[in-house]
């Protein structure tokens, strides 16, 4: 079992939202041990069966953050999406893994703020520097040792 997953999403035919899926593109490259990834354009209830199986979940995507980068630990919110929901958060992957299996998910959500999402394949410039940055965060973090559950700050109420 790898101990960590990164998943990389949004949608490349849309200049900077694509910043997700290149970031996690450039960490699959360096071959890390026990380190998985996988793109995607938006998150969906089904990675929640997936998502049990990991230590420790990298989320990667581009935003309209007011901070040029933003990194947080996201906890489970018992706020369920609508069945019209095509955007599922962080928080409701890991309160349904808390649901359906029992099984915390620790989550950390990278989000690096875009500038243009127009069509196109290009990033801006602002977001090129940004991206090398995130890369050079989550390859650290990846690096590092997880906590255990003991110490870690997710914990399942």
């Amino acid at each position: 079992m790898s101990k960590t997953l990164v998943i990389g999403y949004g949608n490349t035919l849309r200049s900077d939202d694509g910043v997700g899926v290149w970031i996690a593109d450039r960490i699959d490259a360096l071959h890390l041990p026990n380190v998985d990834v996988r793109t995607c354009h938006q998150l969906h209830l089904e990675l929640v069966s997936d998502l049990i199986k990991y230590e420790r979940v990298i989320l990667v995507d581009a935003g309209f953050s007011s901070e040029s980068i933003a990194v947080r630990t996201c906890y489970p919110s018992p706020a369920l999406p609508s069945s019209t929901d095509h955007n599922v958060s962080p928080e409701v992957l890991q309160q349904l893994a808390l649901e359906l299996y029992d099984v915390p998910i620790d989550i950390h959500l990278y989000t690096v703020r875009g500038e243009y999402f127009d069509f196109g394949s290009t990033f801006s410039p602002a977001v090129k520097d940004r991206a090398n940055y995130v890369l050079e965060m989550i390859a650290s973090r990846i690096q590092s040792p997880i906590t255990s559950p003991e110490q870690s700050q997710f914990e399942r109420s």
